[in-house]
């Protein structure tokens, strides 16, 4: 009859084993029992002797050349007075006698080293005015007419805007308007890296692009810019782009006027004067 014994119960027999020690339970039938213990990584094989050093330790040669003992420091010899008094008077006889040689001052020389002020040439860097960040909005009306008009961040009521719009364009035009399309842009608007949101000439080329996919290669016949951000990025395009060379009228934004309803009078008389050569 065998029985399992649990890894404590097992050490501690293995233990008693070792010191001579073996006892098991008291039972009717005698017991026997093994004990499994997990191998020692550490455990070196029995009767095996301590082999020696293979090579021998040299020993210290005292006479060796390259062994220096250690040697005491000189000891300093204190400099006499009156040799000390007659360097200093033969340096002042060497001085005196060479009157090319001018001793100004004993004291370590500072230099002074004034900056350099590289010239700095001034750039014209396009857009350097442009406002930012910036919120547009974009009227493509008929085929004809497009409004550029600034909005204010915080701007919610695009409905009455596109109402104001489509009241502007009927009344220039003279017909119902039953195409028309708006779009929106902003800058830096979702970008993030301030490294780009600072280049003005991406700013500039984002908003051409915006007109660009408003029109679809198509070139308005009248065009009302009203704000002036919608001015300021309208004027930073190139001079050979087409809306600089068509009819423009410059008013106040549409949300100035939906708040102040005596600006719609103003812009229809700057409207008037503007398309009307």
């Amino acid at each position: 009859m065998s029985r399992e014994l649990s890894q404590h119960h097992a050490f501690q027999t293995r233990c008693l084993a070792d010191l001579g020690v073996v006892s098991w339970f008291q039972q009717d039938e005698p017991v026997n029992g093994a004990v499994w213990l997990a191998p020692n990584p550490w455990q070196m094989p029995e009767n095996v002797a301590v082999s020696s050093p293979s090579m021998p330790i040299p020993e210290l040669d005292m006479e060796d050349e390259t062994f220096t003992p250690h040697q005491p420091s000189a000891p300093v010899v204190p400099v006499d007075e009156k040799q000390k008094d007659a360097s200093v008077a033969n340096l002042r006889r060497q001085l005196d006698a060479g009157p090319e040689v001018i001793v100004e001052d004993l004291q370590p020389i500072e230099e002074e080293i004034a900056p350099i002020q590289a010239p700095v040439a001034e750039v014209d860097i396009a857009g350097a005015r442009l406002p930012m960040p910036v919120h547009l909005c974009a009227y493509w009306l008929a085929e004809q007419l497009l409004i550029i008009t600034d909005l204010p961040r915080s701007f919610a009521d695009q409905e009455a805007l596109d109402k104001l719009s489509l009241s502007l364009a009927k009344a220039l035009l003279k017909q119902d308007i039953s195409a028309w399309q708006s779009a929106h842009f902003q800058w830096p608007g979702k970008l993030t890296n301030r490294h780009l949101m600072a280049r003005v000439d991406w700013a500039v080329g984002g908003f051409e692009q915006f007109i660009a996919n408003q029109l679809d290669a198509a070139l308005p016949a009248k065009l009302i810019v009203a704000g002036e951000q919608s001015r300021a990025y309208l004027d930073e395009l190139n001079e050979q782009h087409p809306l600089r060379h068509i009819p423009t009228a410059n008013v106040h934004s549409l949300p100035q006027m939906l708040r102040i309803p005596e600006l719609r009078k103003e812009a229809w008389g700057v409207m008037q004067s503007s398309f009307s050569s």
